[in-house]
């Protein structure tokens, strides 16, 4: 099925009002490390678009699945370094109307329909760097799981037919019940390598990034964290309570 993300990168205002030169590095990083990650997966599938201006990252295309794995990717490798990412995936394809165009340098890019709306209004509803889902997304990808869209439901029905590695286990509610996320910190089998170390790490730095700044900054810091440890508990519960069953 389709979909459309959209994310931003948090703290880009803040990097410029310390110098051009500091925003510039870290934008970036942000392009770089982007570039690297989704390389691949975009030559593979080249009905996927991506679009990156300024500190804004867009992509949209077939096979929601495939895309959420890229995008966790993503995520660990942005936020090892320092750079956090907020986004929203929702259902639909983003599709531009055909435009007449005059002249080689004014491009028309006008939206079908409301998929990048969509997607860049949830986004801004959460703190942190986080990858929200939309609820009809995530009840899509589900599927057979529905169970799952709420958190006793998962608890209640750990389903040990599903592997531990699959996505599913990954999505579930945003603590305020208004949407779903991705537990991206909960690594699945292709990213092990990067091991608990890594993990470790990026706990220690988001630790200590979050008694330095004011409030309007730390709030992203402390979100994440929360992100973390909802992660880390959703993954000891489910390795713990599925053991019973080998």
């Amino acid at each position: 099925m389709s979909f459309t993300y959209y994310a931003d990168l948090l703290g880009v205002s803040a990097y410029y009002r310390l110098s051009s030169t500091t925003a510039y590095r870290h934008l970036n990083n942000f392009y770089n490390t982007t570039h690297s990650c989704l390389f691949s997966y975009c030559q593979n599938h080249p009905e996927v678009k991506v679009n990156m201006f300024s500190d804004s990252l867009l992509i949209w295309g077939e096979s929601e699945d495939e895309i959420i794995n890229q995008l966790q990717e993503l995520y660990i490798k942005l936020i090892s370094k320092g750079l956090l990412l907020r986004g929203a995936i929702v259902s639909g394809k983003l599709s531009f109307e055909p435009r007449i165009t005059l002249t080689n340098n004014f491009t028309k890019s006008l939206p079908n329909d409301d998929t990048i709306a969509r997607a860049s209004g949830l986004e801004k509803t959460h703190k942190g760097a986080r990858l929200l889902i939309e609820n009809s997304l995530a009840e899509r990808i589900l599927g057979q799981n529905l169970d799952w869209l709420t958190h006793d439901g998962y608890l209640n029905n750990l389903k040990p037919e599903v592997s531990i590695d699959d996505m599913k286990r990954r999505i579930c509610p945003t603590p305020n019940n208004k949407t779903y996320e991705l537990l991206y910190f909960w690594f699945t089998n292709h990213l092990n390598e990067l091991g608990d170390s890594l993990l470790d790490q990026i706990f220690k730095k988001l630790n200590e990034l979050s008694n330095i700044y004011t409030d309007d900054i730390v709030v992203h810091y402390k979100e994440t964290q929360r992100l973390f440890k909802r992660c880390q508990s959703r993954r000891d519960y489910t390795e713990r309570e599925l053991r019973r069953y080998r």
